[in-house]
Order: structure tokens, then C-alpha cells, then sequence
């Protein structure tokens, strides 16, 4: 929900909370975006090979959930397109870290190998739900009347419960109990 969410309300964030002229939001969009994907271009391999050595995927997606929910919290309270930045750059080191290692854990409690192209589609309405969702969940968090800064809508409620989000995720894989 957090990355369905940052990536559909980025350029509305940068008109209305940072005041942004229109005609700079696709280059800022783009730079943003580019920063975001680094990080998680760097993380995804290193948050999956540590995950590995250490034997832990538990663990990794719960820091990898929490610190993306820190970058959306930072993005909620930025008051600069630099904090921003900042931000895009923490939720793509949690989003890296956090895909590569879902999915290793998704392989690694599959029930059944035989049918795993079936616990793959199960697993795959599940990644899409999220984005699918985010475009009717997210005016209910903007038309908040306080937190705001501006008239656009209150994007500090919207990313700040993506944040909220992106945190119960990490605690829904604690029932996980056949992989560490």
C-alpha cells in the first residue's frame, strides 16, 4: 500500500505540499524516482545475500517494512524537495531489502512445490491488491481537515498511514512460523 500509494501521489505531494511550479514536477518526479530505484537497485541484492548468510527472513522484512515506513513518515513531514529526496532514498533501501527477501520467504514456505505456480498466483493477488486499492483508500486519508499544510489534500494523514501500513505489514508475516 505505502509503494502503491508514493508512487501514484508523488507528483500531487510535490504541487500541493512543496509547492512545486507544475512545469518542474516531471523532472523532480523523475530525479525522486531515480534516487528511490537506486537504493533499491543497491539494497535488493545485499538485504537478499545477507538474509541468506545470516538464515533470517523474518527479521529482514520486518527492519526492511519498518524502514520504509520511516521514509514515508520523512516524506510526510518533508518541507523541502531535499527532505523528500532523503525519504525517496530510505524507501527505496526498504522496498529493495523488503521484495528480495518476501520473495525468498514466499519460496521458502510454499506448502506444496508441485503447485507452486498456484501459491505463486495466491501470493501474486496479494501484490497487486495493494496498488489496486490505493487510489480508493487514499482520499479518505486526504480529505482529513488538519495535519495538512496546504489546500490540496492532507498528505501528511496519507503517507503517514502508508507508514502505518507499511508497518503492519512487517508484523503480518509473524504467524510464519516454517522459515526464520
Amino acid at each position: 500500500m505505502g509503494i502503491a500509494t508514493l508512487v501514484t501521489f508523488q507528483a500531487f505531494y510535490l504541487l500541493g505540499q512543496l509547492g512545486v511550479a507544475l512545469d518542474r514536477v516531471a523532472t523532480l518526479v523523475a530525479l525522486s524516482t531515480f534516487v528511490h530505484y537506486v537504493f533499491v537497485f543497491v539494497a535488493s541484492p545485499v538485504g537478499g545475500w545477507l538474509s541468506d548468510r545470516l538464515d533470517r527472513r523474518e527479521v529482514f522484512i520486518g527492519v526492511a517494512a519498518g524502514g520504509y515506513a520511516v521514509g514515508l513518515v520523512v516524506i510526510a513531514v518533508a518541507g523541502s524537495f531535499g527532505v523528500f529526496l532523503v525519504g525517496m532514498a530510505i524507501t527505496g533501501i526498504g522496498e529493495g531489502a523488503y521484495l528480495a527477501v518476501d520473495l525468498a520467504l514466499v519460496a521458502d514456505v510454499l506448502p506444496d512445490p508441485a503447485e507452486a505456480a498456484k501459491e505463486m498466483g495466491v501470493f501474486n493477488v496479494a501484490s497487486a491488491l495493494p496498488p489496486a486499492l490505493a487510489p480508493a483508500v487514499a482520499p479518505l486519508f486526504l480529505a482529513i481537515p488538519f495535519l495538512g499544510r496546504g489546500d490540496d489534500g492532507n498528505f501528511v494523514a496519507l503517507f503517514a498511514a502508508c507508514g502505518l501500513f507499511a508497518a503492519l505489514g512487517a508484523l503480518a508475516i509473524r504467524p510464519v512460523r516454517s522459515a526464520r
